[in-house]
């Protein structure tokens, strides 16, 4: 597996070789995934999978994000890549994924449905200290060019923030994990259709996960967030979770206000995920965010599961799939 993770996924070849296990929860199907096809005793492709429980229309049903499909160059087009998927959708009741271009054509053989109603939305804080802009231009060009833009970007973070309320951006504490929790249950959603995140959940995705010392909270009187702070790819804050992904006021200070801790610690941008069209638009006009529209996937080898699938509303957010984990 290291040989090919080491050829198939380089720029996560120490990630992948000390927390595959994690990623691809492999005692949820009995230690039956992730996939492989072997040739002479070297993997040739790979179909990884994350699995979780789905609350589909009310229904719980076992689901699982298709992650990490690569099937070598050399190998390619001699028909592993639908070989692999349809070993892999046997496994879970519902199939989900995020995908390429590349990865469709073998889904849309079997059968799976795509959409592009999940927005991404990027919020810049030191714009030009994105990898893109890293890789093109000297340091002392960035640095001026983020000083020029500085005082735009306060004054947008600083009238949305809304300061006099009270709030706080804390490493996130076992506490402090149960209080969001427990606040959480009382404020998501449960109309839609999205990850039953119970304490197992919980317990695997956020106590045990391998970028744990990275995770903060962010705690007002009425609204919450997991944040991962990190630096793999320059500095950047992903919001994970919120407690309430339908408030669009305490999205927007959310953002406003991670906006002008940036600024104070070097952060290049912000990331948040919604399957809320009108919850992204929101977030564009009032912060300027950039949107990126994510192809999503889905299927179900069950005929009657699958036509639920095709009417639902689907609510998912960046803790959910392997985001967090692909630079």
């Amino acid at each position: 597996m290291i040989e090919f993770y080491n050829i198939a996924f380089n720029n996560r070849i120490k990630y992948l070789t000390n927390y595959w296990k994690w990623l691809n929860r492999c005692d949820f199907f009995n230690k039956k995934t992730p996939l492989i096809v072997e040739k002479d005793n070297k993997v040739i492709a790979h179909a990884g999978m994350t699995p979780f429980n789905l609350s589909l229309n009310g229904k719980e049903h076992t689901a699982a994000w298709f992650i990490d499909f690569k099937i070598l160059d050399e190998y390619q087009r001699q028909g592993l890549g639908g070989l692999l998927t349809n070993e892999w959708i046997k496994y879970p009741d519902c199939c989900v994924t995020f995908c390429n271009h590349k990865s469709i054509g073998v889904f849309k053989k079997i059968g799976w449905q795509e959409s592009f109603e999940t927005y991404r939305l990027i919020n810049f804080v030191y714009l030009f200290n994105h990898p893109g802009f890293i890789r093109k231009l000297p340091s002392i060009i960035r640095e001026t060019l983020n000083f020029t833009i500085r005082p735009f970007l306060f004054l947008l973070y600083k009238v949305k923030a809304h300061t006099t309320e009270n709030y706080s951006i804390e490493r996130l504490s076992d506490k402090s994990l149960s209080a969001f929790y427990n606040f959480y249950k009382n404020q998501c959603n449960k109309s839609k259709s999205s990850t039953i995140r119970d304490k197992e959940y919980v317990k695997w995705r956020i106590a045990d996960s391998p970028n744990r010392e990275h995770y903060y909270i962010y705690s007002t009187d009425n609204f919450k967030a997991i944040l991962l702070i990190h630096n793999n790819h320059s500095t950047y804050i992903d919001i994970l979770w919120v407690s309430n992904n339908s408030d669009k006021l305490q999205l927007k200070r959310l953002i406003a206000r991670l906006g002008l801790y940036g600024l104070k610690n070097n952060i290049a941008y912000i990331r948040f995920l919604t399957m809320q069209k009108d919850i992204a638009n929101s977030l564009k006009k009032a912060l300027l965010s950039k949107i990126q529209y994510l192809r999503f996937a889905y299927f179900s080898k069950n005929n009657e599961i699958f036509a639920e699938m095709k009417k639902t509303q689907f609510d998912f957010e960046l803790i959910d799939s392997d985001f967090e984990h692909i630079k």
